[in-house]
């Protein structure tokens, strides 16, 4: 049936003209961004590893490595906590169904987690402050400028290591 001339027409009125919704929830930047951030922790993740070992099993064999490189015992590059939160997310959610008593989900965020209210730590998940360039993760901070800044530093005494003969 023809639109009236009075009425304009619309996807319901206009004949053979399929209708889609579609939504979008989180701008493709922001997809970019996560990962960009999950990768830079699996980085330093195996950084840490290399210089430690995993939950420090090689701590003492290689504190040689740790000594050439100048890596100092409160070094921000060794804690793994916030690369096993994005690592193992499956078993926090997990974690977090089981105790949260709000079921409030909040994730993948881009600016200071004061600006939530009302919000329990627990219910935080993968935060990203530009104010400090902390990554947060259940009320646990991860100074992410420290941390690269930590690499830069170490990047070139690396390659001089690496480069020096056998």
């Amino acid at each position: 049936m023809p639109t009236p001339p009075d009425k304009p027409e619309t996807p319901a009125t206009k004949p053979d003209t399929p209708t889609t919704t579609t939504t979008t929830r989180i701008p493709p930047h922001q997809d970019v961004f996560w990962a960009s951030v999950q990768n830079c922790l699996t980085a330093v993740a195996n950084i840490s590893k290399a210089c430690w070992g995993e939950e420090g099993k090689h701590r003492k064999e290689r504190k040689p490595l740790r000594q050439s490189l100048g890596i100092k015992k409160d070094s921000p590059l060794r804690p793994l906590s916030m690369a096993n939160n994005f690592e193992h997310f499956d078993e926090q959610i997990d974690e977090w169904f089981a105790t949260t008593t709000n079921r409030i989900h909040v994730d993948r965020i881009i600016g200071p987690a004061s600006v939530i209210g009302g919000v329990a730590p627990l219910d935080m998940f993968r935060v990203f402050d530009p104010t400090t360039a902390e990554v947060v993760f259940w009320g646990e901070r991860y100074p992410l400028k420290r941390i690269m800044d930590e690499v830069t530093r170490l990047y070139p005494l690396a390659r001089a290591q690496g480069d020096k003969p056998a």
